[in-house]
């Protein structure tokens, strides 16, 4: 195995390591004074990732029973029509 690939690698590994972690830092240093509304929507995404699937969702139940509901007045309406006549 060649030493000098090696060396390389393990410095750049290094590298990639001290550079994020000094990046992570300074974002975390410079957000002391920004406003962070993007933050507060992101942790409220993250509460309820499916928020708005179950708000359609109820939505199409509700139209269902609805539909459902109305179906059953017809057939019933039908039934005591036909036993009147």
């Amino acid at each position: 195995m060649n030493t000098d690939n090696v060396t390389l690698v393990v410095l750049l590994v290094i590298s990639i390591v001290v550079l994020s972690n000094l990046a992570m830092f300074a974002m975390v240093r410079g957000s002391r004074g920004m406003n962070l509304d993007w933050f507060k929507s992101m942790r409220g995404s993250l509460d309820q990732p499916f928020k708005k699937e179950d708000d359609s969702l109820e939505e199409l139940r509700q139209r269902v029973g609805e539909l459902q509901n109305s179906n059953e007045k017809d057939r019933e309406q039908k039934f005591t029509g036909d036993k009147q006549g």
